[in-house]
């Protein structure tokens, strides 16, 4: 075998080993979950246009693939656990957008938990600047897509 050969298997053994991952899945999960919770928030709030739905989609589609062939060069370099934590904190990314469509169409959520991470979404305002302490909270059904 070649040394190309032999590069590419190891480069297909580390495509599977990526998409196997629980990370990719719970990624591939999340992702399609906030474009559909996203979409239902589109057009209950009576926001959505074919430009929102392109860029949306265009960006949800570059979060999967961007890992999907980043993956198994990082995993090739030794350096797997690396791309899993890259993995994960675009789930949590997708996580806080999802959480955000899910109480912005109004679906059920305790409101201690709506209160806590509103408080937090101030805090993080303050810390950069955007917003002040007499500002009103503000309306997630307001927020533009």
């Amino acid at each position: 075998m070649t040394h190309s050969q032999i590069f590419l298997h190891m480069y297909i053994n580390s495509i599977d080993k990526g998409f196997g991952s629980t990370m990719f899945q719970l990624l591939i999960g999340t992702v399609v979950l906030d474009f559909l919770l996203g979409t239902v928030r589109g057009i209950s709030l009576k926001k959505i246009n074919s430009t929102i739905s392109v860029n949306g989609l265009a960006k949800h589609a570059m979060i999967v693939i961007v890992p999907m062939f980043l993956y198994p060069y990082i995993d090739l370099m030794g350096y797997g656990y690396f791309g899993d934590a890259i993995i994960g904190f675009l789930v949590l990314s997708q996580g806080q957008s999802l959480l955000e469509n899910w109480i912005a169409i109004g679906l059920p959520f305790k409101p201690e938990w709506r209160q806590f991470f509103d408080e937090k979404k101030i805090e993080q305002k303050e810390r950069r600047g955007t917003i002040h302490t007499d500002d009103p909270v503000p309306d997630e059904n307001e927020k533009k897509l």
